[in-house]
């Protein structure tokens, strides 16, 4: 990926002049994939705890759920580690 932000001073970033427009486009693109995760994880919680109120902890869907529900949480983990969110 080419970065577009460049570190500046102080733990600042800087935009080079004609980019900000590009900056702005790939904000917005994360800002979208971060809604849609989080909208996805509480599809997921939900789903689950329909399964779990069936009983149904040890079936394959709930298993395959609580696997993207790992996995989504642990992005959502590096981009907050990351000081993105």
């Amino acid at each position: 990926m080419d970065r577009i932000a460049i570190p500046g001073p102080e733990g600042s970033w800087v935009i080079p002049e004609g980019q900000e427009e590009a900056a702005a486009r790939r904000l917005a693109a994360f800002e979208r994939a971060y809604q849609r995760l989080a909208d996805r994880q509480e599809e997921l919680a939900g789903r689950m705890e329909a399964l779990k109120a069936q009983g149904k902890q040890k079936t394959v869907q709930f298993r395959e759920l609580f696997g993207e529900k790992l996995t989504i949480q642990q992005l959502l983990q590096l981009w907050e580690t990351c000081g993105v969110l």
